[in-house]
């Protein structure tokens, strides 16, 4: 009995050791190795004064037992511009880390590239090594760095951004009363979450069709690409005048462009194309706006509005929402004499809206317009195609087409060139100072196309 009781501790002990999980048994086999979420991890353009940025990599033991990883490093040591985060410790090595069987570890791999003199994207590579029982694995590590030109919150007078590097809006930039912003040909202006370019003084923007102006959210991986909000957009305040926005494209917005000079030289949006913004494409107040060859769409509000009275033009363009992820309840065209819940109401309003198509795939109403002014307002509706309901006996005649699909190429890759049968195919009028379309094509010079495009033969 005596003998029972002295060795029953030890029984106790190995039967505990017996029962051991196999998820915690660390296992020796060589084929014994770990998987991970991606390859690859890739840092699609860091702009190189602006920071880290950091990614997640998971790593997973699909085995049934443990594994003792017993070393994860940057290929690059110390040298690297990489780092990394594991289980919480930052560091660039980690040595004899146990994972359970089926279980997984989540790694932040975090990349801060240093300027130098190229004006070109150039790239930094490198690698995360992990060593299993005695074998090696490896997940790439991939970065685009970029010299840019920082903004932040400032205030400027005359001056002009270059198209040599990128401009970074990081904050609020305002172009003072008086002071002209000329942005050249070509140029890439990007912003993060508090950028905002706001225009007191005028602004000069000087695309072309070869060498397009590009404003946009800083965050190109590709589920930010059309992602909408990543910066407000461009704002024309009261003292602003005379505005020229040429050849621009302008993604990723809260709203495109809003537009609050009253009384002052108007604002000339010429060859652009507006996408992906949260609220509006363009909205303007009580101004004075044309609006030639430019395409808009997939705006969570209007594509174009123009509210409170205002002169406003609208030709040759082709503003749409198709494929669309943002849930509108407004029409896409509106313009109207008042400015909802203020007291300014009945003011003088023109509209031309010319050659243009105004349709979608998504709205329920089935009423794309909105044209609320009182009598006497100067309206001119003709060779437009356009979704309504509404509207459809008062501007009926004109050369006006509604409701017919317009039969775009490819409208859910955002393709808004006319197919051969679309009913807007040779179905515009000629405007005799308007001869190209946004691509700079040659308008026919007897029977254009409606809309921002020039139908070209294949």
């Amino acid at each position: 009995m005596r003998y029972l009781l002295a060795i029953l501790p030890l029984l106790c002990l190995l039967s505990l050791l017996s029962c051991e999980p196999k998820d915690e048994i660390v296992t020796t086999d060589r084929g014994a190795i770990l998987s991970f979420s991606q390859d690859t991890v890739l840092f699609d353009t860091v702009f190189v004064t602006q920071g880290s940025v950091t990614k997640r990599l998971k790593v997973y033991n699909p085995n049934k037992k443990a594994v003792r990883i017993s070393n994860i490093t940057l290929a690059g040591a110390e040298a690297s511009p990489y780092n990394l985060i594991i289980n919480g410790q930052e560091s660039i090595v980690r040595n004899n880390l146990e994972l359970r069987g089926k279980d997984s570890l989540y790694i932040l791999v975090k990349v801060n590239i240093n300027p130098n003199d190229a004006s070109l994207p150039f790239l930094v590579a490198d690698s995360i090594l992990f060593d299993t029982n005695g074998q090696r694995q490896s997940v790439k590590l991939v970065a685009y760095g970029q010299n840019a030109v920082f903004h932040r919150k400032e205030t400027i007078g005359t001056t002009t951004w270059t198209n040599d590097l990128p401009h970074v809006l990081m904050d609020t930039i305002l172009v003072q009363e008086g002071a002209t912003l000329t942005i050249e040909k070509g140029a890439r202006i990007v912003a993060g979450s508090k950028g905002v370019l706001l225009v007191n003084g005028s602004l000069q923007v000087n695309g072309t069709p070869e060498e397009r102006v590009v404003f946009s959210g800083y965050r190109r991986e590709p589920e930010y690409v059309r992602a909408p909000g990543q910066w407000e957009g461009i704002r024309i305040l009261t003292k602003s005048s005379n505005n020229s926005i040429k050849y621009a494209d302008v993604f990723n917005t809260t709203y495109g462009l809003r537009i609050g000079n009253p009384g002052k030289a108007g604002t000339l949006v010429e060859g652009c194309v507006i996408a992906h913004a949260f609220l509006d494409g363009i909205i303007a107040f009580t101004s004075d706006v044309q609006v030639v060859n430019s395409l808009i769409y997939n705006c969570g509000q209007f594509g174009f509005g123009g509210l409170g009275g205002g002169n406003y033009e609208v030709l040759y363009s082709t503003i749409v929402n198709y494929n669309s992820t943002l849930s509108r309840e407004t029409p896409a065209f509106v313009v109207t004499d008042y400015i909802p819940d203020t007291e300014i109401k009945d003011k003088p309003t023109s509209l031309l809206l010319i050659n243009s198509i105004v349709y979608s795939d998504d709205f329920s109403a089935e009423d794309e317009l909105l044209l609320d002014v009182k009598d006497g307002a100067r309206i001119e509706v003709a060779n437009n195609l356009l979704r309504t309901a509404k509207y459809k006996d008062q501007l009926g005649g004109n050369g006006n087409i509604f409701n017919l699909e317009p039969k775009f190429k490819e409208a859910a890759k955002y393709n808004f060139r006319l197919d051969t049968l679309s009913p807007a195919s040779n179905a515009a009028k000629v405007l005799q100072t308007i001869t190209k379309d946004l691509t700079g094509t040659n308008r026919h010079s007897t029977t254009p196309d409606i809309g921002a495009y020039e139908r070209v033969i294949d």
